[in-house]
């Protein structure tokens, strides 16, 4: 199973390699002078059966460049992030050891802030670990008596 975690490793290493100098968060954003994302998971999940899962995470990597001393945004830059998420992101994610096909992804930007959305969307299996479950052995043979008559069947 695909864990929150190892998708938000996943995005932050896409971000790093492609801007090491900027800095990636995912709460606590606070003004900085220099340009920076900040990442936002929203998760659902459907239940197939109780092994299989279908999940839906959208993420939002919003992009905030600094204004400059006239208090204005370079366009130019937020449009070449915008370009670059999408040919590093589309149309294919690594996550672990799986691969994710991106079909589209939705680029907007309002008030001079990028944001960059697309939606993770797999099935996931959960393992017995993972569940919880507790492992048996298969029953090789059973007796069974009722009402003090034998009803086992001879092999």
């Amino acid at each position: 199973m695909i864990t929150l975690r190892e998708i938000k490793a996943a995005i932050v290493n896409v971000l790093k390699t492609k801007y090491p100098e900027c800095r990636v968060h995912f709460d606590n954003v606070e003004k900085s002078d220099a340009p920076y994302f900040y990442v936002e998971l929203m998760p659902t999940a459907t239940t197939v059966d109780d092994v299989y899962s279908d999940r839906l995470v959208q993420v939002d990597i919003t992009y905030i460049h600094p204004k400059d001393a006239m208090g204005r945004v370079n366009r130019t830059a937020v449009y070449d992030v915008a370009d670059t998420l999408d040919r590093t992101i589309r149309p294919v994610l690594a996550i672990m050891d799986r691969h994710i096909t991106i079909l589209d992804a939705e680029m907007t930007v309002v008030d001079d802030i990028l944001h960059y959305i697309f939606n993770l969307d797999f099935r996931d299996a959960w393992t017995d670990e993972e569940a919880g479950r507790v492992q048996y052995e298969l029953m090789q043979s059973m007796q069974l008596q009722v009402n003090g008559t034998d009803l086992t069947e001879e092999e």
